[in-house]
């Protein structure tokens, strides 16, 4: 009687035989010779008491005993596989490893560094701010990054990569910034269409497609937006604005903003959606839920800050904002 005992590369090997069909193709894939495939499943088949495979011209197929082998074996591999991701995790935590943030340059950037600080005081936290959507994305699915903080626009889907999962946070509303001396300065709320005849000053346009959404919205909204302007920079687009040169848009919580009147347009046309994105295999991922209640909480303390923006949430920007269930 042949002794032996089921190994993980005896797992790996039926396995392989059976996803590939054939000995030859199971032993190129596990870098082995097809004798040494054929002798060894024959040690196990004969240590099971049975076939596991029947074989013909065309390769080999699993028999009854087989399959369930094969089901079995995968099962035990994926158990294998998860526990050295947790393994090399704690070893990570433990070896002080960095967590690594990225996001656009939104408060909940900055929320979520404070909050991974605050939560794990004894673990360094690197971050970066990165305004592309496509360079977040490669960071990502490459491991430079461990979590991001990214922004969607309605009719731009994120096209994230295998491994990397995402939870929307907020639907933030985009305010519009007028000169103070404008004829709709004194209002609080205008809509979007009222804004037809004036020149606008944009950043430049990028990959998350907000230029085109805003295009998108002035065009239902019954006019062509014009752009004057083109800048980046939110200080230079504040001084023509506040100039009287053009409109812009208006993040509703941000730097000082002198000689400006922020207005909020109705029905919410303009917003943008910020979401989570995190890598499965990233200490972070156990504890999404916990980073956003609390990134929730201190974001709904800096609404208060902004008389406009609370406004705006007091009567019903909260239910327009906040995921359904938050």
């Amino acid at each position: 009687m042949i002794l032996m005992r089921l190994e993980v590369r005896h797992l790996e090997l039926v396995v392989a035989i059976a996803e590939s069909g054939s000995l030859r193709k199971a032993a190129a894939h596990l870098h082995l010779t097809q004798p040494a495939v054929t002798t060894q499943l024959k040690r196990i088949e004969a240590w099971l008491g049975g076939p596991l495979f029947v074989r013909s011209t065309d390769g080999v197929l699993a028999t009854h005993t087989g399959t369930e082998l094969v089901r079995d074996a995968k099962k035990v591999l994926d158990q294998l596989a998860d526990l050295e991701r947790t393994a090399r995790l704690n070893t990570q935590r433990e070896s002080g490893t960095p967590l690594k943030v990225g996001g656009i340059p939104a408060q909940q950037f900055s929320l979520l560094v404070n909050v991974l600080a605050a939560t794990r005081p004894r673990q360094e936290v690197t971050s970066r701010t990165v305004r592309e959507t496509s360079a977040l994305t490669a960071l990502l699915g490459s491991g430079e990054l461990d979590v991001a903080v990214m922004r969607r626009f309605p009719g731009f889907p994120l096209a994230l990569p295998t491994g990397v999962e995402h939870r929307l946070m907020l639907s933030e509303p985009i305010f519009v910034g007028v000169h103070e001396g404008h004829p709709l300065a004194g209002r609080d709320e205008i809509a979007l269409a009222e804004l037809a005849d004036e020149k606008w000053v944009m950043p430049d346009p990028d990959d998350s497609g907000m230029n085109e959404f805003v295009a998108r919205a002035c065009a239902a909204a019954g006019f062509e937006q014009r752009i004057a302007h083109l800048t980046n920079e939110a200080h230079i687009a504040f001084a023509l604005t506040a100039e009287g040169r053009a409109v812009c848009q208006l993040y509703p919580i941000g730097t000082a903003r002198d000689g400006l009147a922020t207005l909020t347009l109705e029905g919410n046309p303009l917003h943008r959606e910020i979401v989570l994105a995190w890598r499965e295999d990233s200490p972070v991922a156990s504890a999404v839920d916990e980073l956003c209640r609390e990134i929730e909480v201190r974001y709904r303390a800096l609404v208060d800050t902004s008389p406009v923006y609370a406004r705006w949430w007091l009567r019903g920007g909260a239910d327009f904002a906040l995921p359904r269930g938050a």
